[in-house]
């Protein structure tokens, strides 16, 4: 009888520990791969360059942005796949496109990115008709500034005269824009209380805020929409119900 009673006990006791382990993912399932990649920002003599702006590049948008610090060093965690492009920004010096494998043994790998200073352009502004700018980006802004009453636009040269500390601070008196302190950089940018989607040279920046992705000085024209209405057709997005900011730099 105890025997009978043991066997039963027994039986049921595994039974539970198949159903347990049926119940949890193969470990396999439970751990995704993942990579991490660091690396040190520095200029042509080898010396930190501290604040450039890391950003991976996928499928032509940005999906994570870091700063280096003050040793010129950053750091990118949890990657899911082991080749990454970078794109690496800091007023003064050029900007680059890097691709980056990470085969490290331990799916880890570091990596030095060199920037190439450019001369800081410090003269005084060249005022160009809109048919003699060299660069198509902005013939295009002002062709909708002259023709396209739905968006706001701010030129270089007003941001040059106002010298503001953070690009932001341009929104203060376009209508149904609010601004307020950001808990990381500069100022957090709501349009109709939501916000906006932005642009960078043409680039989709889901989820960016202006001040953690430019400088007021590296930047050329500015273009606000509020609404559906008056946006360009390539820059069309039905996600961006809260508006659309379209930032454009200065040719390097």
């Amino acid at each position: 009888m105890n025997a009978s009673r043991t066997a039963v006990w027994t039986a049921l006791a595994v039974g539970a520990s198949l159903m347990q382990a049926a119940a949890q993912p193969p470990a396999m399932a439970r751990q995704r791969t993942s990579y991490a990649l660091s690396g040190t920002i520095a200029d042509h003599d080898g010396k930190p360059v501290e604040g450039a702006e890391v950003t991976v590049i996928e499928h032509d948008s940005s999906t994570r942005r870091v700063r280096s610090d003050t040793a010129g060093r950053f750091e990118l965690r949890s990657l899911v796949t082991p080749t990454v492009t970078l794109k690496i920004r800091r007023l003064g010096f050029a900007s680059r496109i890097v691709d980056v494998a990470i085969n490290g043994a331990d799916r880890h790998s570091t990596v030095v990115i060199e920037l190439e200073p450019v001369a800081a352009e410090l003269a005084g502004v060249a005022v160009v008709d809109a048919a003699d700018e060299p660069d198509a980006r902005l013939r295009a802004y002002y062709s909708r500034k002259a023709t396209n009453s739905f968006g706001r636009y701010i030129d270089g040269t007003l941001i040059e005269t106002r010298r503001p500390q953070y690009l932001s601070e341009m929104l203060r008196s376009v209508s149904g824009v609010s601004i307020s302190p950001s808990s990381r950089i500069g100022y957090r940018v709501l349009i109709r209380g939501c916000p906006p989607l932005v642009w960078l040279d043409g680039v989709r920046i889901p989820g960016a805020q202006l001040d953690e992705i430019i400088q007021p000085a590296e930047v050329a024209a500015m273009e606000v929409y509020n609404s559906f209405a008056g946006i360009p057709a390539q820059y069309f997005d039905r996600s961006a119900t809260c508006g659309t900011i379209l930032v454009w730099t200065r040719a390097r």
